[in-house]
């Protein structure tokens, strides 16, 4: 569905991790299976409560309430931002 992108925050900063730190190949696969197993579920889920804007709503709620206290305000309106521009992107590759 997508690449990982690696969200350098202040927590990460506060632990004195290098600039240069990055995910490994194991790690990628592991958050990529993270990610395809939530989206497939949340599909499931819309399918069976025929309901697919409630559950949207209930996710990226829950998903920007948790990444706000795990990384702070712009980094989860950062991370926000950022699916709206490739869902945007993705819109007008559909209408080439």
């Amino acid at each position: 569905m997508g690449e990982v992108i690696y969200l350098e925050t202040a927590v990460a900063a506060a632990r004195h991790l290098p600039d240069d730190s990055t995910l490994t190949a194991t790690d990628i696969k592991r958050l990529e299976s993270i990610r395809d197993n939530v989206e497939a579920l949340l599909n499931m889920v819309a399918g069976v409560r025929r309901d697919p804007e409630a559950v949207a709503y209930a996710s990226a709620r829950f998903g920007l309430m948790r990444m706000y206290h795990l990384h702070g305000r712009a980094a989860a309106m950062g991370f926000a931002d950022r699916c709206i521009e490739t869902a945007e992107m993705a819109q007008d590759l559909d209408h080439c």
